[in-house]
């Protein structure tokens, strides 16, 4: 009953109980799941640090390279010289970020992360986007985890090609 007055009060409509929509959601995803249920749903801290920290670890991991692989070709060797100033501008936005997300999680007690603070400071629809943002962030970390372990896999590979007879 409750998701139904908040969709009402999103203009979602749509999500009526009636609707070809709201039929089709149910039948993919099943019934919505009442709150004792949803705690048997929770990932643990060791389990969620492992699973969301990559994030922000490829982030910062991947980026310096990709920096160098796109510099390359513009500005040659001289790439090798700035990419120390990039990668220490990176580690400070890295540090401005965990201190941020420090001060989050003092005042934001609650679970939900970003979705949280969005409703609670600027309402339910730039919660949903945080939200899709947050799912969008995840897969794109995944592909570019995939990517570059590919990458890095091929040019071993190709470097062990070449030093066999």
């Amino acid at each position: 009953m409750a998701i139904r007055k908040a969709a009402g009060l999103l203009g979602g409509s749509e999500l009526d109980e009636e609707s070809f929509w709201y039929s089709v959601k149910r039948r993919l995803l099943g019934p919505p799941m009442i709150n004792e249920q949803l705690r048997h749903q929770r990932l643990s801290k060791p389990l969620a640090l492992g699973v969301l920290s990559p994030d922000g670890i490829s982030s910062s991991a991947y980026g310096p390279e990709e920096i160098l692989i796109a510099l390359l070709p513009l500005a040659g060797l001289a790439a090798f010289t700035i990419i120390l100033p990039i990668t220490l501008v990176i580690l400070v936005v890295m540090v401005l970020v965990v201190l941020s997300y420090r001060e989050v999680v003092m005042v934001y007690i609650r679970p939900g992360g970003s979705y949280v603070v969005a409703r609670e400071n600027f309402g339910p629809k730039v919660a949903q986007i945080a939200a899709v943002a947050l799912l969008i962030d995840y897969v794109v970390t995944v592909a570019v985890q995939i990517s570059a372990g590919t990458a890095a896999v091929v040019s071993a590979r190709c470097t062990w090609r070449s030093r066999s007879p």
